[in-house]
């Protein structure tokens, strides 16, 4: 038994030694810390991104110039390139590592454009001032989900904006916006890429809009939902009946007239509208009724108003596709004329693709006789006008 019992101390007595004895496992070496974007004082902007194994690396982004801008490596691993001055506005950019698209990993703000992602830039200013989130009253933005019969789905889903006392004031009534998206867009567009909601809280802080009920919907006649937010696989295209959504091949040029009868423009009308007066506290007269859309939506807003003349009292197209060369369309202009609007906005950017539709549609309201203004400020075909645009379209609503 005493031998036994000092062969077990031993043993107990020996394993330190020889699990410490055992080979250990080389440590990881630990990635450097990496700040990026570093934005300095003057606005110039540092990118960096960690790719030690990487043998060429270029940034892109949606500033003008950007375009696989080079970016040289240190001795630590870490590819770098400062930009700018960039103006104050909110940037989308990406790297491209070896051949591959990839989203700055120390940045954690992305947007989604369609079923593409980029990683976000915000230079605050003067100039971004409408769409920097501010200590102000915020509003609720729901996704809600409706029935779709014209495009013969049980449900599709939009946002909706509520303005910040709409849950403090029960009995009370609001107008409502209809603002529409572009093409490669959806119901998310224009809050995480338009800034939408920060527009318009901010607008209503500073007193420069009436509090409204904005809703959202998804322009995209043969989806249900949006992609790219984690309800499982992505969602597949709906197998529907209903026309095509607007999607031009050859940008803002004119074109047929597209079908009305079963189009997402049609629902809208008989599926959209219904729901949000149905389920919300809404004006439902013509004069609290609004819409509005960019590109894409901007054609959608011009079809819907069109054959529906007297349903909206505001119109706004954003770099509008379009307009038609069939008379069809020219007397749905006439009927907009007839019927009274309290204004028709337009807008587009120096070097925007849809200028000249803009400028076509321009021309046609003026000479209809129907209140009008243009707006043009430098920039392409992207978000840097369409949010510009938005404040000041909302600006004039229900006054």
């Amino acid at each position: 038994m005493k031998q036994l019992y000092c062969s077990a101390l031993i043993a107990i007595l020996a394993f330190p030694v020889l699990a410490t004895a055992q080979p250990q496992p080389n440590p990881v070496a630990q990635a450097p810390k990496v700040v990026s974007p570093e934005i300095a004082a003057d606005r110039h902007v540092t990118f960096r991104i960690y790719a030690p194994s990487a043998t060429k690396v270029t940034l892109n982004g949606s500033w003008i110039g950007a375009s696989d801008l080079p970016m040289t490596k240190d001795d630590k691993g870490i590819w770098s390139t400062t930009a700018g001055p960039l103006a104050p506005q909110l940037y989308g950019y990406w790297y491209i590592v070896d051949g591959v698209r990839v989203l700055d990993p120390s940045n954690s703000e992305t947007e989604r454009d369609g079923s593409r992602y980029n990683t976000l830039l915000m230079v605050p200013g003067p100039e971004a001032d409408l769409w920097t989130f501010k200590n102000v009253p915020h509003g609720t933005v729901e996704q809600v989900w409706y029935p779709s019969p014209t495009l013969k789905m049980d449900e599709r889903r939009m946002y909706v904006y509520l303005p910040p006392d709409y849950m403090k004031n029960p009995a009370k009534k609001y107008p409502v916006l209809y603002l529409l998206h572009g093409g490669g867009g959806d119901e998310d567009a224009w809050t995480t890429m338009g800034r939408a909601n920060i527009i318009f809280d901010n607008l209503i802080a500073a007193g420069k809009a009436v509090p409204m009920i904005v809703v959202m919907p998804n322009g995209n006649a043969n989806q249900y939902v949006s992609q790219g937010f984690g309800l499982g696989p992505t969602p597949s295209l709906v197998q529907t009946n209903p026309p095509a959504p607007f999607v031009q091949t050859v940008p803002c040029q004119p074109r047929p007239a597209p079908a009305w009868e079963g189009s997402y423009t049609q629902s809208v009308v008989k599926d959209i509208i219904p729901f949000v007066e149905k389920s919300y506290r809404v004006l439902t007269d013509r004069q609290h009724r609004a819409i509005a859309g960019l590109s894409m939506g901007g054609a959608q807003t011009m079809v819907i108003t069109n054959h529906n003349p007297s349903l909206f009292y505001y119109i706004g197209a954003f770099s509008p596709g379009g307009p038609w060369s069939e008379d069809n369309f020219n007397e749905g202009l006439d009927g907009v004329a007839k019927a009274g609007v309290k204004f028709y906005w337009t807008g587009a950017g120096d070097t925007d693709i849809c200028r000249q539709s803009t400028l076509n549609l321009e021309a046609a309201l003026k000479a209809r006789g129907v209140p009008t203004s243009y707006k043009e400020i430098p920039g392409r075909h992207y978000w840097f006008l369409w949010r510009d645009f938005l404040g000041d379209y909302t600006a004039i609503l229900f006054k």
